[in-house]
């Protein structure tokens, strides 16, 4: 009997020792893979008709947690989560046009994304796995044929590597399928960035770098500028070609805090899609490619756990369509536009 009473202690020791290793195994991981994420940025997206909408590079460039601490008593928002799931985000806008030449050219759009993120054996070398789709409506022009829908689906990884205390890189490659989902031909696009900063101090840091928007109008372009946080409350996203200055309006402990910012972007992306051909009568390969360029308001509550809320506001100006085949291009006059973003 003493034997067995042993044994059984024994027993119940071992199962207890190995949930408790199971356990911290877990949360070791989870903790890393939190920390990982937070070393992205604000936030990661990829794909859809902007160029990787709302700039991703704008947000990756500056660490969140590298601007100087003010106030010491000033608590940090948790930006992400304890897990390997990052959240869902449901994006919608619609765009009027203010005119009716070729008839006009108003844009809706809906879009939907899951994040995650995970660390490759280290903090300093991570991956970011955003999964997306994306429907855009076409409401005119009456002069030429365009499709109603247009379809963005894929999939973005990105890759964040620290060389040093002031050197990182950044690599984006989102393998995507553009078109109306009538046709496969040169369907395939692959949006990509690649993204080398120095900071030089707890303010501001210097990036440089490529973007391929592998667009028909615009295949590739320059990445440049700076990210400047002179306080907790201001930040300064001087990266072209989208710049964005921010101010913080309002903060509620580590719960949630309020942001407002203007600034500008270059929108537009090209998909294959079928059109008809008044030469031959028939229904023929193309394509279509939209194009101009916003200024823009916007205001956005941050939630800890990457939740909330964003409604942004603006002008779009320079605006076109453009079949490649066709040899045609539409100018199209300005536009008003409303967008919005849930994170949950």
């Amino acid at each position: 009997m003493q034997v067995e009473a042993t044994i059984m202690t024994v027993c119940q020791r071992l199962s207890h020792a190995l949930r408790q290793c199971v356990s911290l195994f877990f949360l070791s991981f989870q903790l890393i893979a939190m920390d990982a994420i937070q070393l992205v940025g604000e936030e990661v997206e990829f794909g859809g008709p902007q160029i990787a909408p709302e700039l991703i590079y704008a947000s990756i460039a500056a660490d969140p947690n590298s601007a100087p601490l003010f106030d010491d008593a000033e608590e940090e928002i948790p930006r992400f989560r304890k897990s390997f799931f990052q959240g869902f985000e449901w994006k919608a806008g619609h765009l009027i046009d203010l005119g009716d030449e070729a008839g006009g050219l108003d844009v809706t759009f809906q879009d939907a994304r899951v994040s995650f993120g995970l660390p490759l054996g280290s903090l300093d070398n991570i991956l970011g796995i955003a999964p997306f789709f994306r429907t855009t409506h076409l409401n005119g022009p009456t002069t030429v044929d365009v499709p109603e829908t247009l379809f963005d689906t894929g999939v973005g990884f990105f890759h964040q590597k620290k060389w040093s205390t002031r050197w990182s890189t950044t690599i984006l490659v989102s393998p995507m399928v553009r078109s109306d989902f009538s046709t496969s031909d040169d369907a395939f696009r692959l949006f990509g960035l690649g993204l080398a900063t120095w900071k030089a101090n707890d303010q501001i840091d210097y990036s440089i770098g490529v973007l391929h928007l592998d667009r028909e109008d615009v295949s590739v372009l320059p990445v440049f500028g700076f990210v400047w946080r002179p306080s907790k409350r201001w930040r300064f996203d001087g990266m072209m070609p989208q710049p964005k200055v921010s101010y913080r309006l309002w903060k509620d402990g580590s719960r949630e805090e309020a942001w407002a910012s203007i600034g500008g972007a270059f929108g537009g992306n090209s998909w294959s899609v079928k059109r008809d051909d008044p030469a031959t009568m028939s229904r023929v390969v193309d394509q279509l490619t939209l194009r101009d360029f916003r200024v823009f308001g916007e205001y956005q509550l941050v939630r800890s756990g990457r939740r909330g809320w964003l409604v942004q506001a603006g002008y779009a100006f320079g605006r076109s369509l453009e079949y490649e085949k066709l040899d045609l291009e539409i100018d199209l006059d300005d536009a008003l536009y409303l967008e919005a973003t849930l994170q949950f």
